[in-house]
């Protein structure tokens, strides 16, 4: 199962560092994807942080294996 987790920061890096210290992953477990890059503004009017998405992967928990229904005693034929 693939989890998304986005962050935003005044850098890039810095919003990828915060998502991977959030999740407790490395930077190769992960995928990151971009939104929005940070915009310094003039004089820092108008400046926006950056945004990224990092996404990774949950292993599947196995279904719980559902209880098979008890095997029915065979019923002697009839005999001629």
């Amino acid at each position: 199962m693939i989890k998304y987790l986005e962050k935003s920061a005044r850098t890039e890096e810095a919003a990828i560092a915060e998502a991977l210290s959030e999740l407790g992953l490395d930077r190769d477990d992960v995928s990151v994807e971009i939104l929005e890059r940070a915009k310094s503004g003039f004089l820092g009017i108008g400046a926006s942080p950056a945004r990224v998405r990092v996404s990774y992967e949950l292993p599947d928990e196995e279904p719980a294996k559902a209880p098979q229904p008890a095997k029915s005693e065979a019923k002697p034929k009839a005999e001629k």
